[in-house]
């Protein structure tokens, strides 16, 4: 169980008997800064980020607990259309959530002067399905842009549905986030808290190593890396001095292997060690990881790999 020293937080109007508890989850179109607002909200890095769509490809959840209230956010791949079984798989969590949370935190972007609201975004709204009313709307990214931008973008929303709130915020620079914490704090409905004070995700110490491999594979290779890469921790062994940690790192052709290890290894040795610390600084202990390339010919189109991968 991964848990946290609580970062400075905003005040949840002060403890009592009643506790407050709720499920939030945290929806929109690929690559809108989900993963950021979702580090943000809960004052440490737990979700990868990285300049590419559908780097998010499980439901994550995040906790956080501020007096007698517990916030508990579900990030979700981003909401698109695709043909590719792995993606449309990822979209199914996304719009799963929406019906089994207390309430949803939808980001958009700001519209530029003349821009159509993006499809994506209407095919969210889509899937809403009459809970618009029970979704807070954030405009991410807003900052360095004119008032008057961030303000019409608002009103052009605003028109697209009965929104219960919208707020226009950036997750990378923490902007407005103190009135964010307010709106949800508000909402959340009376319950007895479903997870321990200090508990910052469900996710195992596992998962997150795997997935930290896999941000830094986003970071190093950039357009380079091939979509359908995927990281599978063989083995996860304490022993007294470090955390043996074994990786695989899937991919679906040999050129690909060749791009991932880089001449004479030297890419592969980069992020390795970029991973490692990652690790370190999560878990707190020292780490020796081993990575392994892998080629798995077409294993994103499999049902039984995919759900080997964890995408069920």
């Amino acid at each position: 169980m991964i848990t946290f020293a609580p970062t400075a937080a905003p005040s949840a109007g002060g403890q009592d008997s009643l506790t407050r508890a709720g499920f939030i989850g945290l929806i929109g179109r690929p690559n809108v800064g989900k993963s950021t607002l979702l580090n943000r909200l809960i004052g440490q890095k737990l979700a990868i980020t990285a300049n590419k769509p559908q780097t998010t490809r499980n439901r994550l959840l995040g906790i956080r607990t501020i007096g007698s209230s517990q916030l508990i956010f579900i990030d979700t791949p981003g909401i698109h259309t695709s043909s590719r079984v792995m993606n449309q798989k990822m979209v199914s969590y996304a719009v799963e959530t929406l019906q089994e949370t207390d309430f949803n935190l939808m980001l958009v972007e700001p519209l530029r002067p003349g821009q159509d609201v993006p499809a994506e975004d209407q095919l969210v709204l889509q899937h809403l399905q009459g809970r618009a009313s029970n979704t807070i709307l954030a405009i991410n990214k807003i900052d360095g842009l004119p008032y008057e931008t961030v303000l019409q973008s608002l009103e052009r929303y605003r028109k697209l549905a009965e929104f219960a709130e919208l707020i226009p915020i950036s997750a990378l620079k923490s902007h407005n986030l103190e009135r964010l914490w307010e709106l949800l704090l508000k909402r959340l409905p009376e319950n007895p808290f479903f997870f321990a004070e200090d508990q910052l995700t469900d996710a195992s110490e596992r998962f997150l190593c795997g997935e930290l491999v896999r941000e830094q594979l986003f970071r190093h290779l950039q357009q380079e890396l091939p979509y359908s890469v995927a990281v599978q921790v063989e083995s996860f062994e304490e022993t007294p001095k470090r955390l043996h940690i074994v990786a695989n790192i899937i991919v679906e052709r040999e050129s690909q292997k060749g791009i991932i290890i880089g001449h004479k290894g030297q890419q592969l040795k980069k992020i390795g060690t970029a991973a490692r610390q990652r690790i370190e600084t999560l878990l707190g202990q020292s780490v020796y990881l081993s990575l392994q390339v892998r080629v798995l010919k077409q294993w994103s189109r499999h049902e039984h790999y995919l759900q080997a991968f964890g995408i069920e």
